[in-house]
């Protein structure tokens, strides 16, 4: 019932989460009982807040529950990633050859940063990210102009879709930058 009275005391949840509630009920489960169970339940208290509510009164909904657990989470694991960096030589030899952490995240990590050397970590790792990136992408494009469309595309073909990943986040698991790009 703590699940539903947050849910009342944010109004709902936000489009991004309620969507990923009508994707799964309806579309997966092929039903909206649990959808329509969850929203009479919450509306039962919104109704409730709205009489309380007066012309003079403040609106202040609550944050949507799922983006305030996804926001907690998040910041347990920068917050993880940086010890891990500081203790552990190997996860930080990963690290140092990964194709860095999409800039929402290395933002967090960025404000979560204990150290002058945790934050020259963060920033050497990304700087190197972005520059292979921004070779692959001109790479790619030039790939494209037809004096070199004959050449075999290589790392650069999904460049494109990993600087997305890098800007706006990493795709869930189910789904790889790694397709190449259908030929022509």
């Amino acid at each position: 019932m703590a699940a539903v009275e947050e849910v009342r005391g944010a109004f709902g949840f936000c489009a991004e989460h309620v969507e990923m509630l009508r994707r799964i009920d309806v579309e997966d489960m092929k039903t909206t009982l649990s959808i329509s169970v969850l929203f009479a339940d919450t509306f039962a208290g919104i109704v409730g807040q709205l009489h309380a509510l007066s012309p003079d009164g403040a609106f202040a909904p609550a944050r949507c529950p799922a983006c305030a657990s996804r926001d907690e989470y998040l910041h347990r694991n920068a917050a993880y990633l940086l010890d891990m960096l500081a203790t552990t030589r190997g996860y930080r030899d990963t690290f140092e050859s990964s194709p860095g952490l999409c800039f929402p995240h290395f933002k967090l990590a960025w404000q979560l940063a204990r150290t002058r050397g945790d934050r020259e970590l963060l920033l050497s790792v990304q700087r190197s990210a972005a520059e292979t990136l921004l070779h692959e992408l001109r790479e790619h494009v030039r790939k494209h102009d037809d004096k070199y469309r004959h050449e075999p595309k290589g790392l650069e073909r999904d460049s494109w879709q990993r600087a997305i990943f890098l800007t706006a986040g990493w795709p869930p698991p189910t789904q790889s930058a790694a397709e190449p790009e259908r030929r022509r």
